[in-house]
């Protein structure tokens, strides 16, 4: 009983986290997704949720790594982050670090093709990029085809590593896009007045705090924070123009907007569209 208790600690703990982090950081994440998350996490932080205790964090070491015949298959699938977190048992998904590790054994082992088998509407900003182009390094370096398959959707940051396969392949009824970067703020300005509660900072260092002193963001906080997301928008933008052959400013012009299969294959999001049976025998025909 005390074990269980331990680990519904560390779970409210990891919880809190992770909520945190979805709020004043840079997401490579579709607003849908984001909105799916979010609600998710409130519901588990405010006990809406019954915890469920099982030994296993995490689903994807059972289900993200397959290898039949020289073919390696590596499942991108829910919210993406840096590193290896209780997301993963908590809202599904997987870590860019994960997706190195299995694909450095998938090229050890002798495998001939690897494919992202996508369904994600992005993660983390963090770590994506060098994700993506690691990635493509290790299959360059072991001479290994790599593939997406996008079975779902593929938005941010699952876009942000499909694009540098050597093709991308969709369902018909997948999206694709959000070339794009997230911050998402709470003013609470409002809700503390009504509360009647004043919060008072004390610093050093007049940005150590965001707000101004009638406790809404300052100008000047907002203004840096939009710098910030310019600059990742711009290293987005020049990923995927790097890895499709897309003109930037052709990227700029999808507005960061999802966009159906054969939308996406006249855009150049992509390069063919097949159903699972036939994206199966495409792949096994190599």
């Amino acid at each position: 009983m005390t074990q269980k208790l331990k680990r519904l600690e560390m779970k409210s703990h990891n919880l809190l986290r992770l909520t945190q982090k979805l709020y004043y950081n840079p997401l490579l994440l579709s607003k849908p997704s984001f909105d799916s998350i979010t609600a998710y996490l409130d519901s588990r932080n405010n006990g809406r949720f019954q915890y469920e205790d099982t030994e296993s964090e995490t689903e994807e070491q059972d289900s993200s790594e397959q290898e039949i015949e020289g073919i390696g298959v590596i499942n991108v699938h829910g919210p993406l982050t840096y590193k290896a977190t209780a997301w993963q048992a908590l809202c599904g998904g997987c870590s860019y670090e994960y997706i190195i590790e299995l694909a450095e054994e998938l090229a050890e082992s002798g495998a001939r093709t690897i494919v992202l088998d996508i369904d994600s509407g992005g993660g983390e900003a963090y770590g994506a990029f060098s994700c993506a182009n690691e990635l493509r390094s290790l299959c360059d370096e072991y001479d290994i085809e790599l593939l997406a398959y996008v079975d779902g959707a593929c938005c941010s940051a699952a876009y942000a590593i499909a694009c540098v396969a050597d093709e991308i392949v969709t369902n018909l009824y997948s999206e694709v896009g959000s070339i794009g970067v997230l911050v998402c703020l709470h003013d609470t300005t409002k809700a503390m007045e009504d509360a009647g509660v004043k919060t008072v900072y004390i610093t050093g260092g007049k940005d150590k705090v965001p707000f101004d002193t009638d406790g809404t963001f300052k100008k000047d906080f907002l203004s840096d924070l939009q710098y910030k997301v310019d600059f990742l928008y711009y290293e987005f933008v020049t990923h995927v123009s790097k890895y499709t052959g897309l003109q930037p400013e052709e990227i700029r012009d999808t507005e960061a907007k999802t966009f159906i299969a054969p939308d996406a294959l006249k855009l150049g999001l992509v390069n063919s569209v097949k159903t699972n049976n036939e994206f199966a025998a495409y792949v096994a025909a190599k």
